[in-house]
């Protein structure tokens, strides 16, 4: 094993650690929310990307348009979303997140920022330093890696959307 696989193996076994403990969690609005599966990767995917049309929803969660119906009306039940007619084009209906939708994706995905801050604040001025300057990097190497997804998608979800 090089020395560059050894410190990539000694951070992952790092983030594995501090995911577990943010599992343990039992705050973790993940376990109070009542969705499926399904439902959340919708909901997720609506807040990552927006309002979208039924059927290029289907698409993108490889379900049929119709399974996709069903989930979207147990959705609109739960006041997670609501559908809207699409002002470009009247055929399509718009599934968006409501406040609500949009509040229990925020939950989930900040979770574990008390946590964290409670961790951080253990450390020292200088280490919270260290800490700073790795996320700083780890944050150049996403940008990057969203520029090369984007150059190989060929540009952005607009051009998905104006195809629907």
């Amino acid at each position: 094993m090089t020395s560059k696989d050894a410190a990539i193996a000694r951070i992952m076994a790092g983030q594995r650690q501090f995911q577990l403990a943010m599992a343990r969690d039992r705050s973790n609005p993940f376990f109070a929310v009542n969705l499926t599966m399904s439902q959340l990767k919708i909901l997720f995917a609506l807040r990552l990307h927006g309002g979208q049309g039924g059927h290029e929803l289907a698409v993108k969660m490889g379900v049929s348009p119709a399974t996709m119906t069903g989930i979207v009306d147990r959705l609109v039940a739960g006041r997670y979303v609501s559908r809207r007619e699409d002002l470009q084009d009247r055929r399509v209906r718009r599934v968006e997140l409501t406040e609500r939708g949009t509040q229990v994706v925020d939950d989930i995905m900040t979770v574990g920022e008390e946590h964290s801050r409670r961790l951080l604040a253990r450390l020292s001025v200088d280490e919270l330093g260290v800490v700073a300057d790795a996320m700083d990097i780890l944050g150049r190497a996403l940008a990057e890696d969203a520029r090369l997804e984007d150059a190989l998608s060929g540009g952005s979800d607009a051009a998905e959307s104006a195809a629907e």
